[in-house]
């Protein structure tokens, strides 16, 4: 639950983080995504507060590091460790959060000058801690299998 601000009850709705919806975003995008499993290092001095007081930043861009493994046909099995940006937005007083270490499955951005993963306050393009059952899926939906997003 999220407190007042200024005085006012506030809370942002999100529509419920679905691995096939976001799949199916990044393959519909004009924008080429690879898939990674793994995890994120960076600073996490550098990402915003949860929560802000004052207008927040459109967005946060830290630089960070993804390790871990990339989809392919035959699911994630191809080592991927690259430096990307992680762009950390914000939506009205609430800004994305994210924690280096723990497991991610992520839907980075290639773009002609390296790799970006944003994130936003509902999710992005990033699941943290993901059940084996979201990776499953992710990997049904490249392999052309039944890839609906639930619910």
């Amino acid at each position: 639950m999220f407190g007042g601000l200024a005085g006012q009850a506030m809370a942002l709705s999100c529509l419920r983080p679905d691995v096939a919806r976001t799949y199916a975003e990044a393959a519909e995008a004009e924008a080429a995504y690879v898939v990674v499993h793994g995890e994120l290092d960076f600073d996490p001095g550098d990402m915003p507060p949860a929560e802000v007081t004052e207008p927040a930043p459109e967005s946060r861009e830290l630089r960070a590091t993804l390790h871990g493994k990339g989809l392919t046909a035959g699911g994630f099995d191809t080592p991927f460790t690259r430096p990307i940006t992680l762009e950390a937005q914000c939506l009205g007083p609430w800004c994305a959060q994210a924690e280096p270490g723990v497991e991610v499955l992520a839907f980075v951005e290639t773009a002609g000058d390296g790799y970006r993963l944003t994130i936003t306050p509902c999710g992005g393009m990033a699941f943290q801690e993901p059940s084996e059952a979201d990776v499953d899926r992710v990997v049904a939906c490249y392999q052309g299998k039944a890839c609906a997003p639930k619910g």
